[in-house]
């Protein structure tokens, strides 16, 4: 069987790493770089929207203080829930050179868990890091929070995409391909928020599964502010849910099944019964 993951990226508007800082900023637009999470709230709302246009489910990784900030917990509930960090940090250290002891790291991966619960109603079951770049120290004791599986790593595109059920934290990647002339393609949709690339670019890396999840990514607020651009006005709005609609609905046709991460990630009784109350 096939798969379509869609999932979230739920954080800061337009973030951005400070060298020196332990949380990320938003893009200056006038107003400094402190952290903004209005288009994370709207762009929550339009793929919430989008969602119940298409009938589906998706997994949102959410940033604990956006999800405190948005306020869009209960209305994400329905769907899956896993968390995208605290402040969005950068757990490796490479783009901030700010670096994290084990300490300090269980104790943002216990706060942010506890927020997440208690905006949400319910425990995370999946993890994606900040920038696609996760901190193997951090993934060894992720399994002891009742995290069953991470999805921060690029994977090229193969014929049969099934993930290892069998181990403690169960990997299921985001995929990358390289396109028709030559240039590198990941399922993260940034590029067609931002007028780089359409919908239908991403058909051929799709085709290409035979079985297993395909994992299509974005950000909340990239369905109405662009990096480059600023905030979108409606149209520009109405323009990228289509496209993003007219994606899904080809891969839904191509005889994807919709699924939630957490779904094809599976459940193994050894890792839930390590579960701890936070």
């Amino acid at each position: 069987m096939r798969n379509l993951c869609f999932t979230v990226d739920l954080d800061r508007d337009v973030n951005d790493a400070e060298e020196g800082s332990s949380a990320a900023i938003s893009l200056d637009r006038g107003q400094g770089n402190i952290p903004r999470f209005s288009s994370s709230a709207k762009g929550t709302e339009v793929l919430l929207d989008l969602m119940d246009d298409l009938g589906m489910k998706c997994t949102f990784f959410a940033e604990a203080t956006a999800l405190k900030e948005t306020g869009v917990g209960r209305t994400i509930s329905g769907h899956e829930v896993g968390f995208h960090g605290l402040n969005h940090e950068d757990f490796t250290g490479a783009r901030t050179n700010v670096f994290f002891d084990y300490g300090e790291m269980r104790s943002i991966v216990e706060k942010s868990l506890s927020i997440v619960r208690d905006e949400v109603g319910k425990s995370p079951r999946g993890f994606r890091s900040p920038y696609m770049d996760p901190n193997e120290t951090m993934l060894e004791f992720l399994p002891e929070y009742g995290i069953r599986y991470d999805s921060s790593r690029y994977a090229y595109v193969t014929e049969n995409m099934d993930v290892n059920t069998s181990v403690e934290l169960v990997e299921v990647p985001v995929q990358k391909d390289t396109d028709a002339s030559g240039k590198s393609i990941t399922a993260y949709l940034w590029p067609m928020h931002e007028g780089k690339r359409g919908y239908a670019d991403y058909i051929p890396m799709a085709d290409k599964i035979k079985s297993g999840p395909l994992v299509i990514a974005t950000h909340s607020w990239h369905m109405v502010e662009t990096r480059s651009s600023g905030v979108m006005d409606r149209d520009w709005i109405n323009r990228n849910y289509d496209s993003v609609r007219n994606l899904l609905s080809s891969l839904l046709d191509m005889g994807f099944s919709p699924s939630t991460v957490e779904e094809i990630a599976g459940r193994k009784e050894s890792v839930w019964s390590r579960v701890r109350n936070l």
